[in-house]
């Protein structure tokens, strides 16, 4: 009996995953969408409500089991070079870094601003 009723449930649900999927690519409210579709809206909210109960228990997910979990997040770190003793300023954008050094003329700092601006 058990296995007939998880049967005709998993059944259920891969309709209604399928009714859920129509009606978020309709672009239509859930209101309209289960009017133009015969179907009731308690009826619609009660399997969104189920699916994402399963699914989020396949997931493994906190919300659901209880259970914490844990990720490792990596990132890709740049490392930060010191500046040269002779450099004034240093520029850095998005990974790049510019060394400006003493005595840079006003046309060479324009063009580094300008090509900084760019990035």
């Amino acid at each position: 009996m058990a296995t007939m009723k998880s049967s005709r449930h998993e059944m259920l649900r891969s309709q209604w995953v399928e009714l859920i999927k129509q009606q978020n690519e309709s672009g239509l409210s859930v209101r309209k969408w289960c009017f133009e579709n015969h179907v009731s809206a308690p009826q619609y909210y009660y399997w969104l409500k189920i699916v994402r109960q399963d699914t989020l228990i396949k997931a493994g997910t906190l919300a659901i089991s209880g259970q914490t979990q844990f990720a490792e997040i990596k990132t890709n770190e740049v490392p930060i070079r010191t500046p040269s003793q002779t450099a004034c300023a240093v520029i850095r954008s998005k990974g790049q870094e510019i060394e400006i050094n003493n005595g840079a003329d006003l046309e060479t700092l324009q063009a580094i601003l300008s090509f900084v601006g760019r990035l």
